[in-house]
């Protein structure tokens, strides 16, 4: 597969450059710019991977635009035939990651092109062991494919169930592609609504009551890096009309303020919830939708990615203080059991397990602390089996717990909709998240 690449060569001589583009056109695709102004004016508009500049431009000197290229966050190569130390040593100071000499570069500036390949496939083999842990091939090809895009300004949609690891994904996106920059995450399920502008755009001093100092949005704050817009689906119609708005011209007015703040960024969505159906509901704005999915990623739940669920649990295993063993009829429980909230309520059963009294995990003590879903049942008198061998409270607590489970799944996390078909309170409901540290 062809890298896709982005090159800026900044080279005033006609035939160097044409020389730079035919080395460069296996990698990728490439501007070009003959002075400082003209490449100015390119790394503003857009973001390269590799920058390559000479360092006699005419009038100008290529060394005066390093910092600015390392600053956008890309990979600065200096082509030169100028080889003073003075000038080497402050290129490489500035940022400068390598300085060529200008003969034998058909030979030379592809092998650097290769070792930088070689780096971002090699953080992102690093990531699948230590932080995305997966075996699942078709979902290990798709994360591959992303990395391979150039995020620089945009749009990203990540769509799955809850506790899929929608946030990691979104950060490693980040870190793969320009790490440098910053990360900036908002849930816009814990803001409230009326708050949420000044969270997103920011506000003037004395705006409205409390606003007792000048605060940066979100929007300002993420320019030159990435925005991460979690649960997206729960932010208001009027907020949505807003943030189009914003997203369209790349400028917005902070709460109470006549000035435009311009940013430019990488945007990340993500949201458990059914979008076209809030959609044909009228309850997510059709036009937003299409702007921030530019591309689409859905990940899959634990229960269909199976060959990951014991990769998952021997990691968590590990990364826990205490260590404890896991019995191998256990283990065969844990493959079994179907993970409603996916790697978050992996993870968290780990730590129990940790935290639990006996060492030793056996099928009896996962029976007690995930339900009855995990008792190979055939017939009522191994329900009674169960029943008599924890107490009537615990088979209970579990139907509750498994019942409030599956209400979070089905309703994609809404409490209304849950406790309406649970047809319980909404004390009870939270009563029973609380005593099995259930999260939604």
């Amino acid at each position: 597969m062809k890298p896709n690449l982005s090159f800026l060569i900044i080279e005033d001589d006609k035939y160097a450059r044409l020389n730079l583009r035919e080395i460069l056109q296996p990698f990728g695709v490439t501007d070009e710019a003959i002075n400082l102004e003209e490449a100015r004016k390119s790394l503003a508009e857009r973001f390269y991977d590799i920058v390559i500049t000479d360092i006699e431009l005419g009038q100008d000197n290529g060394v005066d635009i390093i910092e600015s290229i390392v600053k956008k966050g890309s990979h600065c190569i200096v082509v030169s035939s100028y080889e003073g130390d003075e000038t080497i040593e402050k290129a490489y100071t500035l940022g400068a990651r390598h300085y060529l000499s200008k003969f034998k570069l058909k030979e030379q500036l592809p092998v650097y092109i290769q070792k930088y390949l070689h780096t971002r496939s090699a953080k992102f083999e690093k990531i699948l062991k230590e932080e995305f842990i997966t075996q699942d091939e078709e979902l290990i090809s798709d994360l591959r494919r992303l990395c391979e895009v150039n995020w620089k300004n945009q749009n990203l949609f990540i769509s799955g169930p809850t506790g899929t690891g929608k946030s990691l994904l979104g950060k490693l996106i980040h870190e793969i592609t320009h790490p440098e920059a910053n990360l900036v995450h908002l849930n816009c399920s814990e803001v409230a609504e009326n708050l949420l502008e000044s969270e997103l755009f920011g506000h003037e001093k004395g705006a409205f009551t409390g606003a007792d100092q000048k605060k940066d949005g979100k929007l300002k704050l993420a320019h030159g890096g990435t925005l991460f817009l979690d649960e997206v689906a729960t932010m208001p119609l009027s907020m949505q009309q807003k943030l189009l708005k914003a997203l369209d011209e790349k400028t917005f007015y902070p709460v109470g303020s006549s000035v435009p703040v311009r940013s430019e960024f990488t945007l990340v969505t993500a949201t458990c919830e059914d979008l076209a159906k809030k959609i044909e509901n009228k309850e997510f704005r059709e036009d937003l939708f299409h702007r921030i999915s530019g591309f689409q990623f859905y990940l899959k739940p634990l229960s269909q990615r199976p060959n990951d669920i014991e990769l998952l649990l021997r990691h968590f295993q590990k990364s826990s203080t205490r260590r404890y063993v896991i019995k191998a009829e256990a283990y065969e429980l844990l493959k079994k059991y179907s993970w409603p909230g996916n790697i978050r309520e992996l993870r968290k059963t780990c730590e129990r397990l940790s935290q639990s009294r006996s060492g030793v995990v056996d099928g009896a003590l996962l029976a007690k602390m995930l339900g009855p879903e995990t008792v190979e049942a055939t017939n009522i008198s191994e329900w009674e089996e169960y029943v008599f061998e924890h107490g009537l409270k615990a088979y209970i607590s579990q139907l509750e717990k498994k019942a409030v489970e599956e209400a979070l799944k089905r309703n994609k996390g809404k409490i209304t909709a849950c406790i309406k078909d649970l047809k319980i309170s909404s004390s009870a409901f939270y009563r029973i998240l609380q005593e099995n540290q259930l999260q939604f």
